[in-house]
């Protein structure tokens, strides 16, 4: 009776793994990719909307950081100015001028920001008023 497996069952085992893994892998990648898109997309909808009601009732507006707060895990955050970066490159800004946002995005720079713009976030300017 063996008591182990021969050399031919343990490469057969790897091979199944490898294959399993193939597939497994770029699917996580994909679902975390989409995930922090999502995230994003929220974070764009909040700020946008929470500057506007900010602008509304106080009538101007110094600093994004006046009227809400974000993960600064996934933005860079400047006075007058968000930026997001997918995999060290800016895909993503969204920028406050005297009375409107201006929404800019590359999907050509990330996967994040070709999710992002598949989930219809697009380059545009929304007014404070």
């Amino acid at each position: 009776m063996k008591k182990a497996f021969s050399l031919l069952e343990l490469i057969f085992a790897i091979v199944v793994i490898g294959i399993i893994a193939s597939f497994a892998v770029p699917k996580y990648i994909d679902t975390r990719d989409s995930a922090l898109a999502s995230t994003i997309k929220r974070d764009l909808i909040t700020v946008i909307t929470s500057v506007q009601s900010y602008y509304l009732i106080n009538q101007e507006i110094e600093k994004i950081t006046d009227s809400v707060s974000v993960n600064e895990s996934n933005w860079l955050v400047e006075d007058k100015k968000m930026l997001f970066n997918d995999k060290k490159e800016e895909c993503l800004s969204l920028e406050l001028s005297e009375s409107s946002i201006i929404i800019t995005i590359e999907p050509s720079k990330g996967n994040v920001c070709k999710i992002l713009e598949e989930m219809g976030v697009k380059s545009e300017t929304f007014d404070l008023i």
